[in-house]
């Protein structure tokens, strides 16, 4: 089902956000290109680029290849502060 870009976004953030918490390590960048299946529709007086990953990785005649989106999430620099 696809649903908004943002709040694909936001669960690959917090799914990073985890593995700090839970693996101990501090993640000073990461890059990543996914495969999207995107569509824009028109809601309440403007558009919505909805998004999720593809359901089929084959491709095939009748599927137009999924689009790709390349993330970046930097550290903003500021130092946080030690966990106990």
């Amino acid at each position: 089902m696809l649903r908004d870009l943002s709040h694909l976004l936001e669960e690959l953030h917090e799914g990073l956000l985890a593995v700090e918490a839970r693996d101990g390590v501090q993640l000073a960048g990461v890059e990543m290109t996914l495969p999207l299946e995107l569509r824009a529709v028109l809601r309440d007086g403007g558009c919505v680029l909805l998004a999720d990953v593809p359901r089929r990785l084959g491709s095939d005649d009748w599927t137009a290849a999924p689009s790709r989106l390349r993330l970046s999430w930097q550290q903003d620099g500021n130092t946080p502060e030690p966990r106990p």
